[in-house]
């Protein structure tokens, strides 16, 4: 078998791998082994929580790191070694957790964790602030409230609310400190809220696949990589072939080298058969 063009596969989860409803379709399971079995190695890039990750893995048959919090952390599946994590400095994550405070906002804090353990913190539960409790409350059992929560280390940190105040939140944050964090503004479909995610600058999916990538010595021109939103950015614009799912925002689909069908048209086995086979 001669090698073949793209070596890694990286794929965003939710929009991406799994339809509308949350599933992942047989037919995309299948076109994920069929590319993994051609020597395409599959890696999930995600902004979920590894916990939320690693069923997805697991049901995938995928046995390489998984990139968690949109790039802030890998981890190895097969036994939840962290691989690379990108700690905020000490200095930065209280600069932030006070300017959430600042503006009435309850942080969420992500842990760095085994699969079946508590993956992130906060400091107390319900706060009468209907988007943030509506997040903590659909993940209760994977949540640790405490009010000595801010202990550290950080590595993601988020505040969730209405749209319009959590863009103005990132306006806030990038003022203050956009030289030295990366932030996203994203709303999945399962929550009340909008979340603003905030990470170290030199974090995110692309640099956590090259991470991985040189690791196996594997060339970012060998690199596909697909999503559909924001936090998918760069890996989209840094990979081989960077892939758009056909529900992305204008700036993904601008950024991409090609634009597959929707998540609930299977856009990921379109690509797969019709581009990387």
């Amino acid at each position: 078998m001669s090698r073949p063009k793209y070596r890694i596969l990286a794929l965003d989860v939710d929009g991406t791998l799994l339809d509308r409803s949350g599933t992942l379709l047989p037919s995309t399971k299948a076109a994920v082994a069929r590319a993994a079995a051609a020597g395409i190695r599959p890696i999930l890039c995600t902004g979920r929580r590894y916990r939320r990750a690693w069923p997805i893995a697991a049901e995938l048959g995928i046995d390489a790191p998984i990139v968690c919090n949109s790039g802030a952390i890998v981890k190895e599946p097969a036994d939840d070694r962290t691989l690379w994590r990108a700690d905020l400095d000490h200095d930065l994550a209280t600069a932030l957790i006070d300017l959430f405070g600042e503006r009435g906002y309850d942080v969420v804090a992500f842990n760095d964790r085994r699969h079946d353990e508590p993956d992130f913190r906060v400091s107390r539960h319900p706060t009468g602030h209907r988007w943030f409790d509506d997040y903590v409350a659909q993940n209760l059992s994977h949540a640790e409230i405490a009010a000595d929560w801010a202990h550290g280390p950080f590595f993601h940190v988020c505040a969730v609310g209405p749209r319009e105040e959590m863009l103005t939140l990132q306006a806030l944050v990038l003022e203050s400190h956009g030289d030295r964090v990366r932030t996203f503004v994203q709303k999945s479909p399962r929550y009340l809220g909008t979340m603003c995610e905030v990470i170290r600058r030199d974090a995110g999916k692309w640099s956590a696949v090259l991470h991985v990538a040189e690791q196996w010595g594997v060339a970012p021109e060998e690199i596909c990589a697909v999503g559909d939103d924001v936090n998918d950015l760069p890996m989209i614009e840094g990979a081989g072939l960077g892939v758009a799912m056909g529900h992305a925002p204008p700036e993904v689909l601008a950024a991409a080298d090609l634009v597959v069908p929707d998540h609930d048209n299977d856009g990921v086995a379109a690509l797969i058969d019709g581009r990387l086979l």
